[in-house]
């Protein structure tokens, strides 16, 4: 590259030449004298302004300190009369900090309850608007929008403000989509991932990493010759993209996939991944048809004996109200809101046909928040395309307003404080057919046994089967049951915890292993096939066609959330440094909200028996957390897989709960049968699979 050119003639920039000072004159100080006066009086009368302004904001701050003290105190004693209180243990708000729980609970219960009454009521609302709107748009053509009248409940409400922003550019989910395997989208857009993904699924492999040639590209910027990447291993993906997981063992290992598939397209971590995942799940298992599961009509298709199919559909990763390259966005949330057809339920059923589901073979499918919602779109396809869908599970998904095929069994899990299922403006239709009399109760609260894991050192969680009602899909389906829960919440003023994958990874591990009801065993049991057996998973990533710009995950910052990445390397520099550790991805994991929940580091390791020595943890906690402290982190999210032990995964989640304790809850689960009859009694002498542990406030101060 050669250098620029000159000008022949150049004109110089106007410029003042250096001047030596000289002493001021008799003009000089009567004019400073003026300019001194003139300024004391401006500041003197900007200071009296300032005191009165003073004065009145400690007054309107003691009428604000009085009113929320009598609603603190009202709050708590109207806690006293619940048998058993939620979301937190309340205490008199006399200090500082038992004001702020009571304030804390008053919030995060009272919102999503106020954000359903709205959406019940969106009808008498916001109608009006949507019909001035109309009328307006007579004139106007920006909201000249459909639909015109017809605006009386959420999905046509819906509808009208997808519409009206589409004429402004927002919301354009668009038509064609691309799908392929998530294995061939690595080699094309992200080739250093593919060839470290070789390496780490090899056995055989040696334990020393050696990056190919094609890990210097590109190898050149504006002309200038590049090195080689200063730290390969530090490269954003590595981790994460290795340690997918190839089965899925049961309901709460459904929605922990659910958290893998959400943050392998997050665009935070690199906008380069910013696609949509979906993951589907070959299962041969040797129960025949009607061994655990509803038997399946197949005559005349050319269906497999034995084989099932799991099929999972991501949630929202990028709140940017305009539409980007992936699917999984704010656009298709209201898109599906509308009652329309996304484009990512486009890409779920290529990606179906991609995967080789016959007709005859039984699909589950299964999403959280707008996972869930392209779920029952696809349920509801699913005849037409050729598919025998039969289960549907979903959590934290606004369903009530979507129909099923004919003998659909339905599992919604939605936690009393979540506002997204309220979004639907009303409750889910449900059927419990042939229920007994001890089963009669089923729209009251059960309690967990006190034996019960659930328990968790006092830690109480509740259950509820909702009442039975009808709507447009309980007039199909077979099968419709609503489980409701109260997970333990974090400290802090975090709605978003009640929307978050994990925690209902948490409650589904919870009635799987201890069912409220029998309606509700009953349907574990009828699931169970599909996640026997040899399982073959595969990865499928989609992307809107025409939409080139990836979008960031939120179009503004929020407290919790980090835009700078300092702490995000100030993490993964730390953990790079301990012994053992290969390769490290920091994110703030969003599985829900756009704010931040939880701080989330998948590592790479050669070995994981230091990891199940609670001192070493220790270390680690106390170390990260120091770094989380100054972006107000409430917590971390660790994920290990070793070289020297595939197919076992290591995971641990710290978080402070409401009376200040540390909860870490460890889990370890094995790919295969193999890895843990190999490594089950080496790691874990004790025999535990998952293990919940309360800490001090200050044991990792």
């Amino acid at each position: 590259m050669s250098a620029p050119e000159t000008d022949v003639e150049q004109t110089p920039a106007a410029q003042l030449p250096p001047w030596m000072r000289r002493p001021r004159g008799p003009l000089g100080w009567v004019g400073l004298s003026i300019a001194v006066a003139l300024a004391s009086i401006v500041l003197l009368v900007i200071g009296l302004v300032a005191v009165g302004i003073a004065l009145v904001s400690w007054v309107v701050r003691g009428a604000i300190w009085v009113v929320m003290t009598v609603v603190d105190w009202v709050w708590f004693a109207a806690h006293l009369m619940v048998r058993r209180p939620y979301p937190f243990v309340m205490r008199p708000p006399i200090g500082k900090d038992a004001r702020a729980l009571d304030v804390n609970d008053a919030w995060v219960a009272t919102l999503p309850r106020a954000i359903g009454l709205a959406a019940r009521a969106a009808g008498f609302l916001f109608a009006p608007l949507a019909l001035m709107a109309s009328l307006v748009g007579i004139v106007l053509p920006g909201l000249r929008a459909r639909p015109y009248i017809a605006l009386f409940n959420v999905p046509a409400l819906e509808a009208k403000l997808v519409a009206i922003g589409r004429n402004h550019g927002f919301f354009d989910d668009g038509q064609a989509v691309t799908v392929r395997p998530y294995d061939v989208f690595l080699q094309q857009a992200l080739p250093q991932r593919a060839d470290f993904l070789v390496w780490w699924r090899d056995s055989h492999a040696s334990d020393t990493f050696r990056p190919s040639e094609s890990w210097n590209t590109p190898r050149h910027f504006s002309g200038l010759t590049l090195g080689p990447y200063p730290d390969e291993l530090g490269l954003p993906g590595l981790a994460l993209t290795a340690m997918r997981r190839t089965r899925i063992g049961g309901l709460r290992e459904l929605f922990i996939s659910q958290r893998e598939i959400d943050d392998l397209g997050d665009p935070d971590l690199d906008d380069r991944a910013d696609v949509a995942v979906i993951r589907v799940v070959a299962v041969d298992n040797p129960l025949p048809d009607g061994a655990g599961t509803a038997p399946v009509h197949s005559g005349g298709t050319d269906a497999r004996p034995g084989r099932r199919w799991i099929v999972q559909f991501p949630s929202t990763q990028t709140w940017h109200p305009r539409a980007g390259r992936a699917p999984n966005d704010l656009t298709a949330d209201f898109v599906a809101l509308s009652m329309h057809e996304t484009t990512l339920t486009r890409a779920a059923v290529e990606a179906m046909r991609q995967a080789g589901i016959r007709t005859g073979e039984p699909v589950l499918v299964a999403g959280f928040s707008l996972g869930g919602m392209v779920a029952a779109q696809v349920a509801d396809l699913s005849e037409r395309e050729g598919f025998t869908v039969t289960h549907l599970i979903t959590a934290g998904s606004p369903i009530a307003r979507y129909r099923v095929p004919r003998g659909m069994k339905v599992l919604s899990l939605e936690h009393v404080l979540d506002s997204v299922p309220r979004l639907a403006g009303r409750q889910n239709p449900v059927i419990v057919p042939h229920v007994s009399r001890a089963d009669a109760s089923l729209s009251q609260e059960v309690p967990p046994s006190p034996e019960s894991p659930a328990q968790e050192a006092g830690v109480r969680q509740r259950y509820e089967v909702s009442e039975v009602t009808f709507g447009t899909g309980a007039r199909r389906a077979a099968v419709w049951i609503t489980v409701k829960a109260g997970p333990p919440l974090p400290r802090g003023y975090r709605i978003a915890v009640t929307h978050h994958s994990p925690s209902y990874a948490e409650t589904a591990g919870t009635i799987e292993a201890e069912p409220p009801a029998a309606a509700v065993g009953a349907y574990v049991d009828d699931v169970r096939p599909f996640f026997a057996g040899r399982q073959v998973v595969s990865d499928y990533a989609a992307q809107r066609v025409g939409f080139d710009v990836p979008r960031p995950a939120v179009p503004v910052y929020f407290h919790s959330t980090v835009d700078d990445g300092v702490t995000r390397d100030h993490l993964r520099v730390t953990l790079r440094r301990v012994p053992g550790v290969i390769a490290v991805d920091i994110y703030p994991s969003r599985t829900g909200f756009p704010t931040t929940i939880l701080w989330s580091a998948d590592v790479l390791v050669h070995s994981l028996r230091p990891w199940f020595q609670e001192v070493g943890r220790a270390s680690v906690y106390t170390g990260l957390l120091t770094l989380l402290a100054r972006e107000r982190g409430i917590g971390l999210h660790l994920r290990l897989q070793a070289k020297r032990t595939p197919g076992v995964t290591w995971e641990a989640t710290l978080q402070r709960m409401s009376d200040g304790r540390w909860r870490e809850r460890v889990d370890v689960s094995f790919d295969t049968d193999a890895a843990r009859e190999e490594w089950g009694d080496l790691l874990m002498p004790s025999g535990w699979a998952s293990k919940v542990t309360y800490y001090e406030p200050t044991a990792f101060v």
